[in-house]
């Protein structure tokens, strides 16, 4: 699909409105859709971040003046310059050494917005299962023991004892699987 402003380049940004019943599509190029930002300020990226900060200053006015926070004041990256405040405002880091400046901050907000701070991933459909003759596979082994330790807590902190019992059971046979032994 052609730009449709210059109809040479092909169109890599897509903005769709809405108003009413009326729906228009507009398909531009990278060159088009920064020239039509400058213009025309309603084509300005949509920072996420910011619209839910302002949303949140709107909705409560005490917190619309940033209080200072003595604890991240005074971080900033070193690289870029880039400090605690434009971060906590825009939701975004100025260069890759941001990462690391801000390690503490991320670390606790990561671990807030996902079930933690480790990447788990996923296991390729070819390995979610045993092949016959071949042993199980180990990531296949980890993430059901995980599985397991998870039921495991959930039986013993419901008093389901019995059922808990079971789930030791099986997490013992599974770590003697994980460390070599054939478990018979």
């Amino acid at each position: 699909m052609l730009c449709d402003i210059c109809k040479k380049n092909p169109a890599t940004i897509h903005i769709q409105e809405i108003a009413g019943s009326e729906k228009k599509t507009l398909h531009l190029c990278q060159s088009c859709a920064q020239k039509k930002a400058q213009e025309d300020s309603s084509f300005q990226a949509l920072n996420l971040a910011e619209v839910i900060y302002n949303i949140t200053n709107q909705l409560n006015p005490e917190n619309a003046q940033p209080k200072p926070d003595p604890e991240h004041s005074g971080i900033f990256c070193a690289a870029c310059g880039w400090d605690y405040a434009s971060f906590r405002k825009t939701g975004r880091l100025g260069c890759p050494d941001c990462y690391q400046a801000f390690y503490d901050t991320l670390k606790s907000a990561i671990g807030a917005m996902h079930r933690g701070t480790t990447h788990t991933g996923k296991i390729p459909a070819a390995f979610s299962g045993s092949l016959p003759g071949k042993s199980p596979n180990f990531a296949v082994l980890r993430k059901e023991l995980e599985k397991l330790q998870n039921a495991l807590n959930l039986a013993v902190s419901s008093e389901e004892f019995e059922r808990a019992a079971i789930l030791r059971d099986k997490i013992s046979e599974l770590k003697e699987q994980l460390s070599g032994g054939d478990g018979k």
